[in-house]
């Protein structure tokens, strides 16, 4: 099995070919130019992931990256990742983000084009339940991964009730 931007196969290592280049910016653009991406990501113990979802989504060329993240873990994101923006939301006693940000949220979603959902937000029930209220509910793009995805294990019928696009 062969990938087209990827040479694959089965029992070696993947070779990245060919990806495409990012297209040049207009000088007379800003970062606002290049899209808003909202990660909803992180818990104690993985604070990495969401910075590298964060990161990631810089590198890709977005222009504006915003990490919605428990407030307790807000200064250490706000150390580490000195290129995006970062928003504390409410949490459980767990340091998890609770359901009781749910309209915060939504509210930084309708701000944002596209919201990565998932990477360390932990398998918390109160932080589950709201990752499953979240794919429901969310009107925008979503790429959904990590916890976001092991919430989804036993509530596979949830992508049927989702209002946009995911991958």
């Amino acid at each position: 099995m062969t990938h087209k931007l990827l040479n694959f196969q089965p029992g070696n290592m993947i070779k990245i070919k060919n990806l495409p280049a990012l297209k040049t910016r207009k000088s007379n653009s800003h970062k606002g130019s290049y899209g808003r991406v909202l990660v909803l990501a992180g818990s104690p113990g993985m604070t990495g992931a969401a910075c590298l979802c964060a990161k990631a989504a810089l590198r890709s060329g977005s222009g504006i990256v915003t990490l919605g993240i428990p407030e307790s873990l807000n200064p250490v994101m706000e150390v580490k990742l000195t290129c995006v923006m970062t928003h504390p939301l409410p949490e459980t006693k767990a340091a998890t983000l609770s359901n009781e940000g749910r309209k915060e949220i939504m509210k930084l979603c309708e701000a944002h084009d596209v919201v990565a959902l998932g990477p360390g937000l932990s398998q918390q029930p109160e932080t589950r339940g709201l990752i499953l209220w979240l794919i429901k509910n969310i009107d925008r793009n979503m790429v959904i991964d990590a916890d976001g995805l092991n919430a989804l294990t036993d509530n596979v019928n949830v992508l049927h009730k989702i209002k946009k696009t995911w991958y």
